[in-house]
Order: C-alpha cells, then structure tokens, then sequence
C-alpha cells in the first residue's frame, strides 16, 4: 500500500477500533436505543452533503426493500445489540467476539447460500476461530449469567454484520456504498425515533456520555465511513478489508489502558485465535490471492 493509503488505514483502524470504548461510556448514561438512534443521525446527517454531491445516491429507489434489509442487518440490529452488551461486558471482550463476523459470513454462505465451498484450510479457520470464542467465553466469562448474555448479544450481532455482508453483495453490489451507507442510517435512525422517546432518561446524562455519543455519531461513523470508503478508492477492497482484523486489537487496548479493563491471558489467545480463524476462513485458496469483502 502507499503511504496515503497506510495513514488511512491506521486512522479508519483507530476511529473504528475506538467505537466499543465509545459505546461503553455512552451507555454508562444512556439507554441502547438512543446510542443508536443518535449515532445513526449524526453519521447521515455528515455523510448525506457528499452523497448528494457526488451522485452517489443514483440508483437506490428501485432498491429500497434491499437497503432497508441492509439497515437492519448492518445497523439497527448489530449496534444496539452491541450498546445493550456493553452494559453487560467489557469494551474490549466485545471488540474481540465482533470479530467473528468473518467465520458467520463462511458458514452462512456455505451452508446457508450454498454459493461457497469450503475448502479444508477455510474449514480450519472457522474452527479455530470458534475455539477463540469457546476460550474467551468460558475462561474470561466463567458461566456468569449476566455476562454470558452481553457476550451471546455480540456473537448475535457479529451474525447479523455477516448476514448484511452477504444481502450487500447479493443486491447491492453495482450501486456506490456511499449512498447506501446513508441510507440504511437514516433508516436506522427512524427505526429508533420512537423507542428513544419513549425511554428518555429521567436526569441530564453526564457530559462524557453525551461527549462519547457525539464522537460515535460524527467521527466514528461518518468520518469513519468516509475515510474507509477513501482507502477502498486508494488501495482496494482486499487490503481495506485487512481493518476487520484491526479493529479487536484496538479495541482490547484502548479497554485496559483508558477503562483499565483487565488484561487477561484468555482475552489474548481468544483474539488470536479468532483473528487468525476469520483468516484463514476468508482466505483464498492458495494461489488466487486475498478475499475481497467490501
């Protein structure tokens, strides 16, 4: 990669990988529904000037129950799923379990799809990366009922970013991500108009929880989008795709060294273990090069 394209991956990586330290202090004070609701606002709200000046909206109208799908799947679902979570877990063990999205996308293709065979090295992979998700959850989770359910509501969510991943690509593959991406935001913020209203906290959230759902809405999700979608133009989908093994990594270190979450010898083999599952399970056979997944 260029080196333009390596300092927009390191930032993309960065913003991205901040997100579940984000979600902690934000649900600290605030309700799931409105994180989402908030977030989902502010990102389109950012993001839609430069899809319309760009055109990239052309083409979505014919396409609106697909996209509104995606909304689901990629947003509404996995985010609040993620925020409720986090009242449960750590920022850092949610990073970490988000990861396995690759290893939901290879078996939801194979075995769902029936659009992907799955060759011994990729069939490794999803079983190693499983192995991570075992690990973390029954040595750093222990059976404890609260926990397990924060940990059960992440894999859900990681799920449901897989199953986006696949809908994108069956129907949204020839229109400008950029314009769905607004979209399915915009969809996603009037999904949860009614359930914020209808939850409002009954005194002022602290400051960092409204300073932490500001950064989410503006930074992490509309700069974080368009930064991404700059370093596909920059250096493809294979190499931007490489963030999905980045984000856990941040997110484990921005947990222990701002949180003070504990650092534990579960939490680095799981990570391994998941990060080099997804690997090998979205890896090429060998000779064909890098899978791309946008």
């Amino acid at each position: 990669m260029s080196r333009k394209a390596w300092i927009l991956f390191t930032l993309t990586s960065t913003i991205w990988g901040s997100s579940f330290l984000l979600i902690r202090l934000a649900v600290a004070n605030l309700t799931p529904q409105t994180v989402v609701f908030g977030r989902s606002l502010m990102g389109a709200a950012l993001l839609a000037p430069i899809a319309l000046r760009t055109g990239s909206l052309r083409g979505l109208r014919s396409q609106v129950a697909v996209v509104a799908s995606v909304a689901l799947l990629d947003v509404a679902v996995p985010q609040f799923l993620t925020a409720w979570s986090e009242q449960r877990i750590t920022s850092s063990l949610a990073g970490i379990l988000t990861a396995s999205d690759p290893l939901f996308v290879t078996v939801i293709a194979r075995w769902l799809l029936r659009s992907q065979a799955v060759s011994a090295v990729r069939f490794t992979g999803v079983v190693v990366g499983f192995v991570g998700v075992v690990a973390l959850l029954g040595i750093d989770v222990r059976g404890r009922a609260d926990e397990l359910f924060g940990a059960g509501a992440v894999l859900l969510s990681a799920l449901s970013y897989a199953a986006a991943s696949l809908v994108y690509k069956q129907g949204l593959a020839n229109v400008h991500p950029l314009g769905v991406t607004v979209m399915i935001l915009a969809m996603s913020s009037v999904i949860f108009v009614v359930p914020t209203g209808l939850d409002l906290p009954d005194q002022h959230p602290r400051s960092v929880s409204v300073f932490a759902l500001i950064t989410l809405g503006l930074v992490n999700t509309g700069v974080g989008y368009w930064l991404f979608y700059t370093l596909i133009d920059e250096a493809g989908v294979a190499s931007a795709s490489v963030i999905t093994y980045a984000i856990p990594v941040v997110a484990l270190v921005l947990g222990v060294i701002v949180l003070g979450e504990k650092l534990t010898l579960a939490s680095l083999i799981g990570l391994a273990l998941i990060a080099s599952g997804a690997w090998l399970a979205t890896r090429q056979d060998a000779g064909t090069g890098a899978t791309e997944r946008q």
